[in-house]
């Protein structure tokens, strides 16, 4: 997919870019910038939730003198009131979502209960796209509670389809494999391996997959599905029978249309917003374990704690490995997260660090890193190590290897876990 220059962005998006990044990375926009975001406020040719986005992040990383002349845009007094701006910048959203995004830019946090009813709103179909982006992205930006979490996450359980409400049928315990969306553009995928490894370990593997939302657009679960014929379940009574040698995939507009919505608003939002955490820890077959990974390391202790959270029994996360997929580094060490829920319902935790020089038996020089790689490579490869048990690309062989040898260290140290409290 073709990414397009930040030069050819609107003012706004360029705005998100710079400002709506997070507690350490938004820096103040560029007076040239800000009369050009005004121009589009005044002319009013920016949509909504964008411009909602805007503010958000502008609010939590804190104006600055030069920022205030957007206030131009609005009434005197507008950026002094929160939630007065909230109303402005979603006048058709409800008066409670009104409240709740004025105290959100007020730099206040939402209780579980407060976060569920903010989360019902902006996965309905209600008006109120300046309210949707304005509270992704203080969310985002001053990065969400567990409670937020939470909250949000109960109510996108709230959207499944009735295929998934239902039991999963008997039969092995059932593993959730959930990476980034926005895929990977520097490595290949080895997920369906990954895949065919726990199947073979005797469990169900079921791979979440859905449109990519961005910002980067890699190859993803769901550009493999078509050319791979990997087996799409379409409601949790699919899971049964014979185990398809990939497992399965559950796609995200058959899982939730109202998660699906929101894949088009978070390309007119640019940034990651909640959904792009929140949509691997989505449990339609209540899985026994979920298998998720953390690319940058303060993510690692919270996802474990929203997979606890979402009542997962068992989480393995993969810390520090390629970016946007599970498949382990070979020129770095990799850390493995693991949770295990007791039976008083407490949970246990343990890490492990796997280095890949105790594990790979050659000099490997540098770590891989490929520039658009190719998806029909991607697949031949996949295919070729699923006949063969290896390719002829040795580095795809060794990531293959190495990555299942640390998921059945984590699945060993989950059966520990659970273990120490029998």
């Amino acid at each position: 997919m073709i990414k397009v220059a930040t030069e050819q962005k609107s003012a706004v998006v360029r705005g998100i870019l710079a400002a709506g990044v997070g507690k350490r990375g938004s820096k103040p926009l560029e007076p040239e910038l800000i009369d050009e975001i005004l121009i589009e406020l005044n002319a009013k040719s920016a949509p909504a939730d964008t411009v909602g986005a805007l503010f958000g992040g502008l609010l939590m990383k804190g104006l600055t003198p030069q920022e205030r002349k957007l206030e131009k845009a609005f009434s005197a007094g507008t950026f002094t009131d929160p939630h007065k701006l909230a109303r402005v910048l979603a006048p058709d959203a409800p008066p409670d979502i009104q409240n709740f995004c004025g105290r959100l830019l007020a730099g206040e946090e939402l209780d579980r209960r407060e976060a569920l009813t903010l989360g019902r709103f902006l996965l309905s179909d209600l008006p109120g796209h300046g309210a949707r982006g304005m509270a992704a992205s203080v969310l985002r930006v001053r990065y969400e509670t567990p409670d937020e979490y939470a909250g949000l996450l109960a109510a996108i359980q709230e959207t499944l389809t009735p295929a998934f409400t239902v039991d999963v049928p008997g039969g092995d315990p059932v593993i959730q494999i959930a990476e980034p969306f926005d895929g990977v553009d520097h490595s290949y995928l080895i997920t369906p391996l990954i895949a065919k490894h726990l199947q073979d370990s005797g469990y169900r593997a079921v791979m979440l997959a859905g449109r990519n939302s961005g910002p980067k657009y890699g190859n993803n679960i769901l550009d493999l599905v078509k050319d791979l014929k990997l087996t799409v379940a379409s409601g949790n009574a699919m899971l049964t029978g014979d185990k398809p040698g990939l497992g399965w995939v559950i796609n995200q507009p058959d899982l939730s249309p109202a998660l699906d919505r929101w894949v088009d608003i978070r390309r007119r939002i640019v940034k990651r917003p909640f959904p792009a955490t929140l949509e691997r820890f989505v449990n339609p077959c209540s899985a026994n374990i979920l298998i998720a990974s953390a690319f940058h390391p303060p993510y690692g202790e919270k996802m474990i704690t929203i997979a606890e959270n979402a009542g997962y029994p068992a989480a393995v996360i993969v810390r520090n490995g390629l970016e946007g997929t599970l498949a382990f580094p070979l020129k770095r060490p990799v850390k493995i997260l693991c949770s295990a829920r007791q039976e008083s319902g407490e949970y246990r935790r343990a890490e492990l660090t796997l280095d890949p020089a105790d594990f790979v038996k050659e000099d490997i020089p540098v770590e891989e890193k490929l520039d658009a790689p190719s998806l029909a490579e991607n697949v031949r490869l996949i295919r070729e190590y699923h006949s063969q048990n290896k390719t002829g690309n040795r580095l795809f062989n060794w990531r293959v290897e190495f990555t299942v040898h640390g998921i059945t260290r984590a699945l060993d140290r989950l059966k520990e876990l659970k273990g120490a409290d029998s």
